[in-house]
């Protein structure tokens, strides 16, 4: 039960960092879409930290690059493909 419950302040948390960075924006996102907006910045920063690195590992690229294209392909099932392009500037 506790394991629910710090889901559910994760999630709050999440969904009012949402609404206050999207207060401009008349599109709400449902906790999940914000779930996997949230995955694919994350990791678009890691890869990002990867190509940084000057002796990064060829795997560990292969491994976020795999990572973003299965949230990639989450969000289009979502319907937010258009804002997962705009994150990863495609």
């Amino acid at each position: 039960m506790g394991h629910l419950q710090r889901v559910d302040e994760v999630v709050a948390e999440i969904d009012q960092r949402q609404a206050a960075s999207n207060s401009r924006t008349a599109k709400a996102y449902s906790p999940i879409q914000m779930h996997f907006l949230a995955r694919l910045r994350r990791l678009d920063g890691v890869r990002g930290q990867l190509d940084n690195v000057p002796a990064n590992d060829p795997f560990m690229k292969k491994l976020v690059d795999r990572g973003i294209f299965a949230t990639y392909r989450d969000c289009m099932d979502e319907g937010i493909g258009d804002e997962a392009r705009q994150i990863l500037n495609i």
